[in-house]
């Protein structure tokens, strides 16, 4: 696996992400059997020819407890690579390990929304690529989170004309 740098990883998650008009209906989560949240995979092609994937995680019982991950495919391998997670508050702590390892301040922190990036260091350190992350206020419910992440990861439709709400028509 190789690994990506920082410039790298800034430079696919801003890539330019067209989808079909229709596209934003098919992200509706759909029930996993035997879990406790509903999930939906959605393939898309990035401009400059990468491959991503979507990944959308909903806990049934608790609708603040979610997940909304842009994921790099490799062409030709099934290598995946995190490069964006935003998360919903967990009912558990999270510690980044890289920065509690170097001893910097402010390396836990208790449920809460939070942003999940893909960074050099975690993978040169052998973390995961997105073990790094940070409290948010951009966000403080699912649908808010996804209209965020659709900005950050420069997801757009063909007819962007009308983009007042990615969401019209029903979608979600």
């Amino acid at each position: 696996m190789r690994i990506l740098t920082d410039e790298e990883i800034s430079a696919l998650i801003s890539e330019p992400k067209i989808v079909p008009n229709n596209w934003f209906s098919r992200l509706d989560a759909k029930d996993k059997a035997h879990f406790q949240h509903k999930e939906k995979e959605i393939d898309i092609d990035g401009s400059n020819g990468n491959l991503f994937r979507i990944i959308i995680r909903q806990n049934k019982l608790n609708v603040l407890d979610f997940s909304i991950i842009l994921t790099l495919r490799e062409k030709d391998s099934n290598l995946e690579y995190n490069l964006l997670r935003f998360n919903g508050k967990h009912p558990s702590q999270h510690t980044n390990k890289w920065e509690k390892e170097n001893n910097l301040p402010g390396y836990r922190f208790g449920p809460a929304f939070h942003i999940h990036r893909a960074t050099q260091r975690y993978q040169e350190s052998g973390y995961k690529i997105d073990g790094y992350a940070e409290v948010t206020a951009r966000y403080s419910d699912f649908h808010a989170a996804l209209n965020q992440f659709l900005l950050e990861c420069n997801i757009k439709r063909e007819d962007d004309s009308a983009q007042t709400s990615l969401f019209e028509g029903g979608a979600l």
